[in-house]
């Protein structure tokens, strides 16, 4: 009876991210420029399988005042997926990061401001654990894509329905001809992630990093070239804690740490209606037992435009 229910459970969860899907699409609007989003990232691009192991995003924007002050309506449908270095282990006790993962649907409204300044704030409602499918999304990525061994899965982190809620500042400045000077600071708070979050960078022609300034705002075409800086406050990680409101308790957790960073270089190239980005992301640890003292993995994006 217990097993009929956790399939229903699973099915019901499936069924629910269709419909997600199939909402995202139809925000896009032809009467009302907008864009839909694809975002990629992952460690495999360095035969690694660990830490923070990928993400996958689908972002829907759409302008819904076009007047001397632009607001612009944001869906996203991630998932995001965490393993320790050794996939292969089921002596968790010996692991540097639990399994997890983290499925969740974004509500975000941007505002424009005067001198190229943009307020954001929005919600994120989630699942971790199981109920997230991140261990059936990697193992079916693992076997049928690239025939690779499939990760145990022990001890992830637990189930859990998870509310954030966050807000963010954005700002850019003119430094030199198509060279701008972006900053981003983000706050959030939520049974998943408390965390201030900053982003510093400098943009020479198309804008590269996206989730620091809107492509909705600047049309520009032709390729860009994005360094940037992300020095961040993380003080509740519950893909590292599993500290909630969730019934179960967590078998493994590491301590996370508080003060992160991670460094971007990018490129982007906008043609038409369709625009490319590629960033290689490198970070500092997440928790105290990782041995690495870095971690990189690469972002893939596609966007297409509309009107």
């Amino acid at each position: 009876m217990k097993t009929l229910k956790i399939l229903v459970f699973k099915k019901s969860i499936i069924q629910f991210i269709k419909c997600i899907c199939i909402f995202l699409i139809t925000n896009v609007s032809i009467a009302q420029p907008s864009y839909l989003n694809l975002d990629v990232e992952n460690d495999l691009y360095f035969l690694t399988d660990e830490y923070y192991s990928s993400g996958i995003f689908i972002e829907t924007g759409k302008i819904i005042e076009n007047d001397s002050i632009k607001k612009i309506k944001i869906f996203e449908l991630g998932q995001e997926i965490y393993t320790p270095s050794d996939t292969d282990s089921k002596d968790f006790e010996n692991f540097d990061y639990p399994f997890g993962g983290w499925t969740f649907l974004k509500y975000a409204l941007q505002t424009e401001k005067k001198n190229n300044r943009v307020l954001e704030y929005g919600f994120q409602i989630g699942l971790t654990g199981k109920w997230s499918l991140a261990d059936k999304i990697q193992n079916i990525y693992h076997k049928k894509i690239i025939n690779a061994d499939i990760p145990t899965w022990e001890a992830q982190i637990p189930n859990a329905a998870h509310f954030n809620i966050f807000t963010s500042y954005y700002l850019q400045s003119l430094m030199f001809p198509k060279i701008f000077f972006y900053r981003k600071y983000k706050g959030t708070i939520g049974t998943q992630r408390i965390a201030i979050e900053t982003n510093f960078g400098l943009n020479y022609g198309v804008n590269v990093n996206d989730k620091i300034y809107n492509p909705l705002y600047k049309k520009t075409k032709g390729v860009g070239i994005y360094f940037g800086i992300n020095p961040s406050l993380i003080f509740h990680d519950f893909m590292l804690s599993g500290e909630g409101l969730q019934n179960e308790e967590a078998l493994f957790t590491a301590k996370s740490k508080t003060l992160r960073l991670r460094l971007d270089l990018g490129f982007s190239y906008k043609i038409k209606n369709w625009k490319f980005i590629f960033i290689y992301k490198n970070r500092t640890p997440d928790n105290f037992i990782q041995p690495k003292k870095q971690h990189h993995y690469n972002k893939l994006s596609v966007s297409y435009f509309f009107n």
